[in-house]
């Protein structure tokens, strides 16, 4: 899957109805998108910077530091990959999803929901190699803080940006349901 067809909001499957949900179960299906927000956060510090760094103010080096010492950087697990690079990057926090919070919704909800759960790990693929890209960008920059070093480090950035936007939207919308009719702890 592209960046491009990670943002094709008429790919996504369609989670299943889940008609009648008390206020109760509606805000515990909205606590994802609580912590998607810490992200969230995170994505328009790094933004802010971009545009600082843009006019002039603020060395491109400060980006590598800022992207490294987020809480998106800090919370991916590594593991070796079969083409024998340092490591690739695992967000922790799709890992959490994946391994648990995933499984759940699928053991309450059943089939219904295991097409937007198979689209959802497959966006964690791509959000997982952007980050990677992101990392590998900021750090050719300090290596290299010229212009060109540094449109391309924008360019990830705002690539990555616009897929966890999409994709956390996506997530949030898709799972609520499930989330609160289930009492998915999250």
């Amino acid at each position: 899957m592209t960046p491009q067809e990670l943002e094709d909001e008429a790919a996504r499957p369609a989670p299943p109805a889940f008609a009648g949900l008390s206020p109760s179960q509606r805000a515990h299906g909205r606590r994802l998108a609580a912590i998607h927000d810490m992200y969230r956060a995170e994505l328009a510090a790094v933004s802010e910077l971009l545009t600082e760094l843009r006019a002039g103010r603020g060395r491109p080096a400060d980006l590598a530091a800022r992207v490294s010492d987020t809480a998106l950087a800090r919370n991916l697990a590594l593991f070796g990959t079969a083409c024998g690079r340092d490591c690739a990057l695992l967000q922790n926090h799709h890992d959490i999803e994946e391994q648990w919070m995933f499984p759940a919704v699928a053991a309450r909800a059943g089939s219904p929901l295991a097409p937007v759960l198979e689209r959802l790990v497959a966006e964690h693929k791509v959000i997982h190699r952007l980050i990677g890209e992101l990392h590998d960008a900021a750090e050719a920059l300090v290596s290299d803080p010229g212009p060109q070093a540094f449109d391309l480090c924008a360019e990830r950035f705002d690539r990555l940006n616009r897929a966890i936007r999409s994709h956390f939207g996506y997530e949030e919308t898709a799972l609520e349901g499930a989330l609160g009719a289930y009492r998915v702890p999250i």
